[in-house]
């Protein structure tokens, strides 16, 4: 590879990090309480077999960008959270089998964060608001969580507590996010 070529590549990759870690706090978290999505990318394998099997839950989105926090919203989100978490027992897929699947009796976070989506959406809230994202936790394991986008903040429900924060107050990196118009299409964060 010609020097002039490998230089050109170092200097976009500093000039990446310098801009991203700019957008970011310690931990990667996001500075601001909004996620940045970026490029486009494929969506995670097992959310396009998902598709393949509900195909409803992967119909392009209609609605609002961004939910309006009122109380009844409010409210709706925080019911959805507490009894999902409630009603499905933590489980792991088998090794080298990742399956999504909705309102199962035991599952991982993948299937938490698809079956509050459906139920977000069953009680009204705009669907396009509503988006599955992809992060990774402080030990590096994957996590898949719902993100409900509101004019005040992106906020996350999480399998791992009942509590909604913002996207900047959780202990999560950011990887990719569904598209707010077809959830077959994914970003990078």
């Amino acid at each position: 590879m010609p020097l002039m070529t490998i230089c050109i590549l170092v200097a976009a990759v500093a000039m990446f990090f310098s801009w991203s870690a700019s957008e970011t706090q310690a931990g990667g978290r996001p500075a601001a309480p909004f996620l940045d999505e970026k490029m486009a990318t494929i969506a995670p394998y097992a959310f396009v077999r998902l598709c393949v099997n509900a195909p409803r839950e992967c119909r392009p989105k209609g609605g609002a960008s961004r939910t309006q926090l009122n109380r009844k919203v409010e409210r709706a989100l925080k019911a959805v959270n507490t009894s999902v978490n409630q009603a499905i027992l933590p489980g792991s897929d088998t090794k080298g089998n990742d399956t999504w699947r909705l309102s199962p009796k035991s599952g991982d976070c993948e299937d938490y964060a698809v079956t509050k989506r459906k139920k977000l959406i069953d009680r009204g809230l705009p669907p396009r608001s509503i988006r599955l994202a992809m992060a990774t936790t402080p030990s590096g394991e994957a996590h898949v969580v719902v993100i409900v986008k509101t004019p005040k903040a992106d906020l996350v429900l999480d399998n791992r507590n009942d509590e909604i924060k913002p996207v900047n107050k959780v202990d999560l990196r950011w990887l990719m996010i569904e598209s707010a118009d077809n959830p077959k299409r994914w970003r990078w964060l």
